[in-house]
């Protein structure tokens, strides 16, 4: 067999086994790099606008530029200017006002500006032709420092007066109608004023903590809202002159994400001590305190009976810490614990002594029913220490 020469040798262009020479990569002779014949000739895919051309109808499609084969950088001029679109006309100038008057001055301008003691005055004298002699001018000095303030507001006054002669024919009427006055609850006299606190906040048996499901504890207090002299004297007779019974509250209460709910206790006996403020405090003059332990069954989270005791509730210790500074006329306790109070119930007995009143009485209830609730001496050191030796208040 005869070996294969050059001339012999399949031709690459006529070759597809060899591949076609119109794929072969050509690179550029004087840079080394690879010619892209792509540039500028890749279509967009079906279906799909560039965005460029939705945004301006006028603008010509853009041309990507491309690479030659000696790896130079070709660009086809536009063949049409982009036009700039016309700017807004600008906004009508106001018309402009040479003559322009000037604003009138109210009564306090021509008021402050006539007091002013520093307003120069000025005089001008004509003075005729061959005048030699001395020339003397007098000015009133009341002329210059008059109350430009009073005659302004007399002046105002006589026009009222003028224009409501002119609505009214009949002087006498246009004399009554000017003097009359409207009369308040605050012109009342104080005596008819406290009648009608009395009535409105003064309860016959009193308010009860926790209050009874028939009753309410509200009492017009949007009366009290009136004004600043309403709330102080309607408070000092809805403090002052009702008695106060605040008693342990056994059911239970909670949000929603507690798993068990609490008792309430003295929460909110200790709440509206705190809410009525120092003020209304010291108006209270007669309360009742009701010392009473927690029962098991409202107090499931709690172990041990010690701890169920009014003696250990913090609460009830708060509310004896805010009655201290209370001036209270008549004190009345009563003790219903598991356990009788004594001596040794230090901590208790030593907020308690604090409480000062004129007269300090045991609770009827538990005098008769409970009298061992407290020893006998823890009662008479608690009676004596808590009695004010000086009274505050006179009985009548």
């Amino acid at each position: 067999m005869r070996p294969d020469t050059p001339d012999t040798l399949p031709s690459r262009s006529t070759s597809p086994e060899l591949g076609s020479p119109s794929l072969k990569q050509l690179y550029n002779q004087k840079t080394g790099r690879p010619i892209r014949r792509s540039a500028g000739h890749i279509k967009s895919l079906a279906g799909f606008v560039d965005s460029a051309i939705l945004d301006d109808d006028d603008d010509e499609p853009i041309e990507m530029p491309w690479e030659d084969e000696d790896g130079e950088i070709v660009r086809q001029p536009r063949s049409k200017k982009r036009k700039r679109s016309p700017s807004p006309p600008p906004p009508p100038l106001d018309p402009i006002i040479y003559d322009e008057a000037v604003d009138e001055l109210s009564d306090d301008d021509l008021v402050g500006h006539n007091s002013d003691s520093n307003t120069s005055v000025t005089l001008q004298f004509n003075i005729p032709l061959g005048f030699h002699g001395p020339l003397v001018v007098k000015v009133d000095r009341s002329l210059l420092t008059r109350n430009t303030e009073g005659v302004a507001h007399d002046m105002h006054k006589r026009k009222m007066r003028k224009q409501f002669k002119s609505a009214t024919p009949n002087l006498e009427i246009q004399e009554t109608a000017l003097a009359v006055k409207k009369t308040g609850f605050c012109d009342l006299p104080p005596e008819l004023r406290n009648k009608i606190y009395r009535h409105v906040f003064v309860v016959d048996n009193g308010f009860r903590f926790p209050v009874p499901s028939s009753k309410t504890v509200s009492c017009s207090s949007q009366f009290l809202r009136t004004c600043r002299l309403v709330h102080s004297e309607g408070c000092s007779v809805l403090y002052g002159e009702n008695n106060f019974s605040f008693d342990r509250n056994r059911t239970t209460r909670g949000t929603f994400w507690d798993p068990v709910p609490k008792e309430i206790g003295y929460k909110d006996i200790r709440q509206f001590l705190k809410m009525i403020g120092p003020e209304n405090l010291a108006y209270l003059r007669e309360i009742k305190l009701v010392f009473e332990d927690a029962n098991q069954s409202s107090t499931p989270y709690i172990h041990s009976h010690e701890e169920r005791r009014y003696l250990n509730d913090e609460h009830l210790i708060d509310c004896l810490r805010i009655l201290r500074t209370a001036k209270l006329r008549k004190l009345t306790v009563c003790f219903l614990g598991r356990r009788a109070l004594t001596m040794a119930d230090v901590k208790f007995v030593d907020y308690l002594e604090r409480i000062k009143a004129d007269e300090v009485l045991a609770s009827e209830y538990a005098k008769y029913l409970y009298t061992n609730k407290i020893h006998s001496s823890a009662w008479e050191y608690l009676k004596e220490h808590m009695t004010r030796k000086k009274k505050l208040y006179v009985r009548e």
